[in-house]
């Protein structure tokens, strides 16, 4: 049987820009081939086994060769596996993906393409400067910075002439020949220009200057590939135009099962978050306990309550199933959402003090190795074996929700005892002694409700 490509376009970098169909093929990939600048973050969507392959290539650098990429699209197509070629940006903007395609459909691979987002529109809207504009540019022109095969050179002549915005892609290593032959062709050298690095991530930085200076504002901002150059009338814009977050350029490290709504407030405060590998949770089936012998029941975690009705759900039961027991936990979000269902939570929330109730069951995950009659352990850990090609010196923060957390972020950093500049963020007050090893420049503790834990964070590194 034979499977399918999917020739999939990853955007300019924020792992956000991901169109939902792009989020659904990764899902479903059983083999994902994905290219050097595809953010990291991403390879956390696909399944714990799915079949991971870096084929990522740098200017005078490849892991493989283009032909070895085609035969290896080929071959794990006829043999039924289901395909994702992972792109930054779109397939078919100055990468690969035509060739690519060309050489699936001549061996007759059931293929499709997924667009992305180009950097060269959405990087240049993320620094402020609108592609077109009705006073300044009503045409644009993408030209790939990297010179043709044959060292043949690009028109010129013609490119000088052209009306509107001119954006350079893969072009940093020319760009001062791109300059040079620019204005000898015609271009006043007064043209505003500007570069922009690592457009829409936290690390974005941008130099401006005029095609004459542009070299030296580069040099002075030390900026370097991957970089974006823009050309024209529009480039000013971006002094009006840029927006600035209280978040802006702060770089979050955190569990990839981090609480969605908390994981949204700090993108809309301008953050990036990206992840480390955390284990999976699995539930251990089991019989369920006998409800009816206890009066309160004391919930760990989030994934306690998640797959405790996975359980009742899989005996044909609900939450009614519970009906006559107190609900109690430590964990703020759980409380948060158990509230906002209508379930009355109790103060008394450390389970801790219940292990010798035998009236209060306790249901957490099967790992602590507690051995209490009355504590259930209802799921447990699967570890990803995945490396992230994250450097922990990007972050200035990270943020723990359980001990687990802790534990999967040693194995992912060879040195975590190193991070004494990173502020360390912990759910519950009990977490600090388990992240007191690390050294962190400091722990705090979120505390109370969504909004508390929004400010805390953002009191901590709007200063950083």
């Amino acid at each position: 049987m034979t499977g399918r490509v999917t020739l999939l376009g990853a955007g300019p970098g924020d792992p956000d820009l991901l169109t939902l169909l792009g989020w659904r093929r990764l899902q479903e990939a059983t083999v994902v081939l994905y290219d050097r600048l595809v953010n990291p973050s991403l390879l956390l969507i696909p399944d714990v086994n799915t079949k991971l392959i870096n084929v990522g290539k740098a200017r005078g650098t490849e892991r493989l060769s283009q032909d070895q990429i085609n035969a290896l699209l080929v071959q794990y197509a006829q043999a039924g596996e289901v395909v994702v070629r992972l792109k930054a940006g779109d397939p078919y903007v100055f990468g690969r993906g035509g060739e690519e395609a060309q050489y699936l459909a001549a061996h007759h691979i059931n293929f499709e393409v997924v667009p992305g987002l180009t950097s060269a529109i959405t990087g240049l809207s993320a620094a402020g400067i609108p592609i077109t504009n009705r006073q300044y540019a009503s045409s644009f022109h993408v030209i790939t910075g990297q010179k043709r095969h044959g060292d043949q050179q690009l028109d010129w002549a013609n490119l000088a002439q052209l009306e509107g915005t001119l954006v350079f892609l893969m072009g940093m290593a020319e760009l001062p020949e791109i300059c040079r032959q620019l204005i000898a062709h015609g271009k006043n050298p007064k043209t505003p220009t500007a570069v922009i690095q690592w457009a829409t991530q936290w690390r974005q930085k941008m130099a401006l200057g005029d095609l004459d200076n542009i070299e030296t504002a580069v040099k002075q901002k030390r900026l370097a590939a991957p970089a974006l150059i823009v050309i024209g009338e529009v480039v000013p814009l971006a002094h009006q135009l840029q927006v600035k977050r209280s978040l802006s350029a702060r770089h979050i490290l955190a569990p990839s099962n981090l609480d969605r709504s908390l994981l949204f407030k700090l993108q809309d405060l301008g953050a990036t978050v990206d992840f480390y590998v955390t284990s999976q949770p699995q539930r251990v089936k089991k019989p369920l306990p006998d409800f009816s012998k206890f009066r309160q029941l004391t919930l760990k975690d989030y994934f306690s309550y998640q797959y405790l009705i996975q359980a009742l759900n899989a005996q044909q039961l609900d939450i009614r199933a519970l009906a006559g027991l107190q609900l109690s936990t430590s964990d703020s979000l759980l409380k948060q959402t158990l509230q906002r269902q209508g379930l009355q939570i109790a103060d008394d929330a450390s389970s801790t003090n219940f292990l010798n109730d035998a009236k209060t069951l306790i249901i957490g995950p099967q790992d602590l190795q507690i051995t209490a009659a009355n504590y259930y352990g209802i799921y447990t850990y699967q570890r990803r074996e995945l490396t992230l090609e994250q450097n922990l010196a990007d972050f200035q923060a990270v943020i723990f929700t359980c001990s687990q957390d802790v534990l999967d972020f040693r194995r992912d950093f060879s040195k975590p005892e190193s991070a004494s500049w990173m502020v360390a963020f912990v759910t519950s007050s009990k977490m600090q002694a388990a992240v007191k090893t690390l050294a962190f420049k400091k722990v705090v503790v979120l505390n109370g409700d969504l909004l508390n834990m929004e400010q805390l964070i953002l009191e901590e590194l709007k200063h950083e």
